[in-house]
C-alpha cells in the first residue's frame, strides 16, 4: 500500500492491519483487512494486582467497577488485614471478634461503605476508623458494645450515617460526634442510655432523623437538639420521659414528626411545642396523661397525625385542638372519657378519622361532633350508650363509616341516623339491640354494609330495613330469628351477601331467597331448619347449610340433584384464613348436609346418600 494511502486511512482514524509476509500463514494474494472495531478495555489495575482477602468475596459492580468485599459469617476472630485497598463497600457483619483495633481500616482510604453490625464486638479504639476519609455509611448496631472513646469518629468527617443502636451503651461521650456535620441518620436506639451530655449533638448541623428509642432516658435538657435546625425526624419511644418542658423542642422548626409514645408522660407543659411549625405527625400514645391543656397543642397548625390512644385521659375541654385545623386523624382510643360536651373538637374542620374505641362513653350531645364536615371515619366501638342520643351525627354529610359495636346498645332508634345519606359502612355488632324502630334506616340511602350479628334481635318486619336500596352485605348471624319475611327483604333489591347463621330459624320459604335477585351468598348454618329448600337461584354461588336437623326424604331430591350437579354452590369444605389472631394460618370449614330422617339415612350427608332411596319419589 502506498504511503499516501495509509496517511489518508490514518486521518480517517481506521487501523490498518497488513498481512505479515514472513508467517507460514499469511495470504500475499488477500487483501488488507481494515478494521473500525474498538479496542476492549484494559481490565483496570486494580483488579489485576490486588487479589481479594482470603476467606472473602469480591465483586466489581458492574456500572461503577467500585469493589465490594464481603466478609459476612466467616468467623473471623479480628479484622483481616489483606483486604484490598480500593475497596468502597466492605461487609464485616455477623463475624466473632469482640475488638476493634487501632488502625484496622487506614489502608482503605477509598472506603464508603462499612457493615460491622450484627457481631460480639464490646470495645473499639479510639483510633479504631483512622484514616477512613471518604466513609459516608456505617453500620455498628447489634453488637454488644458499651462505650465508644470521644474520638472514635475524629478521623471520619463525611459520615452521613451512623447505626449504633442495639448495643449496650450506658453513655456517651460529648464529643463523640463532634465534627460530624454531614450526618443526616443517627440511630442510638434500643441502649441503656439514662443521661445525654447537653452538647451531644451540637455538630451534627445537617441532621434529619435521629433515633433515641428504647432507652431509659427520664429528662430532656433544654439544650439538648438545639442547633438541629434540619432534623425532620425524632424518635424517643419507650424512655422513661415523665415531663415534657415547654422548651425542649424549641428550635426544630422543620421537624415533621415526633415520637414519644411507650413513656410515662404524666404532664405536658402549656405551651410545649411552639414553634413546630412543620410537624405533622405527632404520637403521644401509651403514657400516663390524664389532662390536656388548652395550650398543649398550640402553634401546630400543619399537624396532620395525631396519637393519644392509651393515656388516661378523663375529659376533653372545648377548644383543646383548636390550632389543629389541619389535622387528618385523631386517635383517643383506650382512655377513660365517659362524657363528650358540645363542641369539643372545635377547630378540627379537615379531621377524616375519629377514633373514641374502648373508653366507655355513656353520654353524647347533639352538637358533640359540629364542625366535622371532612369526618369520613368514627370509632366508638366498646363504648356503653343504652341509646344513641337524637340526631348526634347530624351535620357529618361526608360520613362513610360508623363502628358502634360492642357499645351496649339495646335499640335502634328513628332519629339515630338521620342525615347520613353518604354513609357507607355501619356496624353495631356484639350489642345487646333487640329492637330496631320503625323505619330507623330510611335516610341510609347509600349504605351498602350493615352489620348487625350478635344482638337479640328475634324478629323483622317490612320496615326494618326499608330505605336500604344500595345495601349490598347484610349480616344477621348470631340472632334469635325463628322467622323471615319475604316481604323484610323486599327493600333490599341490590343484596348480594346475607348472613343468617347462628339464628334460630324453622323454615326458610323459596320466596325469601327469590325476593333477593342479585344474592350470590346465603349462609344458614347452626339454625333451626328441618326442609332443604324446594329450588335453588342459578344466580347464587355459595350456600351453607351445616348445623341443622335435615329431612332427607322426597321433598329433598330437587336439591340433592341440585348439589350433586353443582357442588362449588354447596362445597362440602372450603379452606380459608382463620378469623381474629389467626390471620395467617388455614382453618378448613365444613358443609355438611346431614340428615336426621328418616331413620335409614340419619347421620348421613344428603351428598352420599344412594338413588335408591329416592326411587319411589
Amino acid at each position: 500500500m502506498s504511503t499516501f494511502a495509509l496517511l489518508f486511512l490514518y486521518t480517517l482514524g481506521i487501523s490498518v492491519v497488513l498481512a505479515d509476509h514472513n508467517k507460514e500463514e499469511s495470504r500475499p494474494s488477500e487483501a488488507p483487512r481494515l478494521s473500525v472495531e474498538p479496542k476492549p478495555p484494559e481490565e483496570p489495575a486494580s483488579q489485576k494486582s490486588e487479589p481479594c482477602s482470603k476467606r472473602c468475596t469480591c465483586h466489581h459492580d458492574d456500572y461503577t467497577l467500585e469493589l465490594n468485599v464481603y466478609c459476612s459469617t466467616r468467623n473471623f476472630t479480628q479484622v483481616p488485614s489483606d483486604i484490598p485497598a480500593s475497596t468502597r463497600s466492605l461487609w464485616l457483619d455477623a463475624n466473632l471478634f469482640t475488638t476493634i483495633p487501632a488502625g484496622s481500616f487506614e489502608k482503605l482510604t477509598n472506603l464508603e461503605f462499612l457493615n460491622l453490625q450484627s457481631g460480639l464486638l464490646v470495645t473499639v479504639d479510639g483510633h479504631a476508623f483512622k484514616g477512613l476519609h471518604s466513609l459516608a455509611h456505617m453500620h455498628l448496631e447489634r453488637n454488644n458494645i458499651r462505650s465508644l472513646p470521644g474520638i472514635t469518629f475524629q478521623g471520619t468527617s463525611n459520615l452521613a450515617s451512623l447505626s449504633l443502636n442495639n448495643n449496650q451503651m450506658s453513655r456517651i461521650d460529648e464529643k463523640l460526634f463532634a465534627g460530624l456535620s454531614h450526618m443526616w441518620l443517627l440511630n442510638l436506639g434500643w441502649n441503656l442510655l439514662s443521661v445525654l451530655p447537653e452538647t451531644a449533638f451540637q455538630d451534627l448541623h445537617g441532621l434529619r432523623e435521629l433515633v433515641l428509642a428504647g432507652n431509659r432516658l427520664a429528662y430532656l435538657q433544654p439544650q439538648l437538639f438545639q442547633g438541629l435546625t434540619e432534623l425532620k425526624e425524632l424518635d424517643l419511644t419507650g424512655n422513661y420521659l415523665k415531663v415534657i418542658k415547654a422548651n425542649v423542642f424549641l428550635k426544630l422548626p422543620k421537624l415533621q414528626k415526633l415520637y414519644l409514645a411507650q413513656n410515662q408522660i404524666v404532664t405536658v407543659a402549656p405551651r410545649a411545642f411552639v414553634g413546630m411549625k412543620s410537624l405533622r405527625w405527632f404520637d403521644l400514645s401509651r403514657n400516663r396523661l390524664s389532662i390536656l391543656h388548652d395550650d398543649t397543642f398550640l402553634g401546630l397548625h400543619s399537624l396532620h397525625v395525631l396519637r393519644l390512644s392509651n393515656n388516661s385521659i378523663s375529659s376533653l375541654r372545648p377548644g383543646t385542638f383548636r390550632d389543629l385545623q389541619y389535622l387528618e386523624e385523631l386517635c383517643l382510643s383506650h382512655n377513660q372519657i365517659r362524657a363528650l360536651g358540645v363542641r369539643v373538637f372545635e377547630g378540627l374542620g379537615h379531621l377524616e378519622v375519629l377514633n373514641l374505641e374502648h373508653n366507655r362513653l355513656q353520654e353524647a350531645r347533639m352538637g358533640t361532633f359540629m364542625g366535622l364536615n371532612h369526618l369520613a371515619v368514627i370509632k366508638l366501638t366498646g363504648s356503653c350508650f343504652q341509646s344513641l342520643p337524637d340526631q348526634v351525627f347530624k351535620g357529618l354529610s361526608k360520613l362513610h363509616s360508623i363502628h358502634l359495636d360492642r357499645s351496649c346498645l339495646a335499640k335502634v332508634s328513628t332519629q339515630s341516623f338521620i342525615g347520613l345519606t353518604g354513609l357507607r359502612r355501619l356496624f353495631l355488632q356484639h350489642n345487646n339491640i333487640s329492637v330496631v324502630e320503625r323505619q330507623s334506616f330510611v335516610e341510609l340511602q347509600g349504605l351498602q354494609q350493615l352489620d348487625l350479628r350478635f344482638n337479640q334481635l328475634s324478629s323483622i318486619t317490612s320496615h326494618t330495613f326499608y330505605g336500604l336500596r344500595n345495601l349490598d352485605y347484610l349480616l344477621l348471624s348470631g340472632n334469635l330469628l325463628r322467622h323471615l319475611p319475604a316481604e323484610a327483604l323486599l327493600p333490599l333489591q341490590h343484596l348480594s351477601w346475607l348472613d343468617l347463621s347462628g339464628n334460630k330459624m324453622e323454615s326458610i320459604l323459596n320466596a325469601t331467597i327469590y325476593m333477593l335477585p342479585r344474592l350470590r351468598y346465603l349462609n344458614l348454618k347452626d339454625n333451626a331448619l328441618i326442609n332443604l329448600p324446594g329450588s335453588i337461584p342459578e344466580t347464587l354461588d355459595q350456600l351453607w347449610l351445616s348445623g341443622n336437623n335435615w329431612k332427607c326424604d322426597c321433598s329433598a331430591k330437587p336439591f340433592r340433584d341440585f348439589v350433586l350437579r353443582k357442588p362449588h354452590v354447596v362445597p362440602l369444605q372450603v379452606e380459608m384464613l382463620g378469623d381474629g389472631d389467626d390471620t395467617h394460618t388455614l382453618v378448613t370449614i365444613y358443609n355438611n348436609i346431614t340428615c336426621t330422617s328418616p331413620l335409614s339415612v340419619s347421620g348421613l350427608d344428603l351428598r352420599n346418600t344412594v338413588s335408591e332411596h329416592f326411587q319411589y319419589c
